[in-house]
């Protein structure tokens, strides 16, 4: 079983990668297409949807990657973990916050504004994480 480890994170590194992208891109630009009376009931059912995608990538990516860091600490493999520390800090610190205060609230320009603009840490982070493990391999 230890011989999928790199490949599970590799195969959560590219998942969470393309989907940052399309959340970035597409999903949450579109929450302002939303119309307001329908905002709170999609947005709930948005969140749980997208968090049956989500989890299971950002855990099988800690884990496989807290593994790995078990058994060779190398540069790269460093630098991969401080980028998911960051991808993870910045989605309970920022966005979590953000999806709370539009289920609570329903649709405000601009909290879907901050929540874009802080997405790009995310979006960033995820690459990175990325960019580094296809460096180290």
């Amino acid at each position: 079983m230890d011989d999928y480890i790199p490949l599970l994170r590799f195969a959560s590194d590219i998942g969470m990668v393309v989907l940052i992208w399309l959340v970035q891109l597409i999903i949450y630009p579109s929450f302002f297409l939303i119309d307001a009376g329908k905002f709170t009931a999609w947005h709930a059912r948005y969140t749980r949807r997208i968090s049956v995608v989500v989890m299971p990538l950002m855990i099988a990516q800690a884990v496989s990657t807290a593994v790995l860091l078990t058994r060779n600490a190398d540069p790269g493999l460093k630098l991969e973990t401080v980028g998911l520390i960051a991808a993870w800090t910045v989605t309970f610190s920022l966005s979590v916050p953000c999806h709370k205060k539009l289920q609570q609230s329903g649709k405000n320009d601009d909290v879907i504004r901050r929540l874009i603009f802080t997405n790009w840490f995310r979006t960033a982070a995820w690459t990175l994480v990325l960019l580094s493990g296809l460096l180290t391999e």
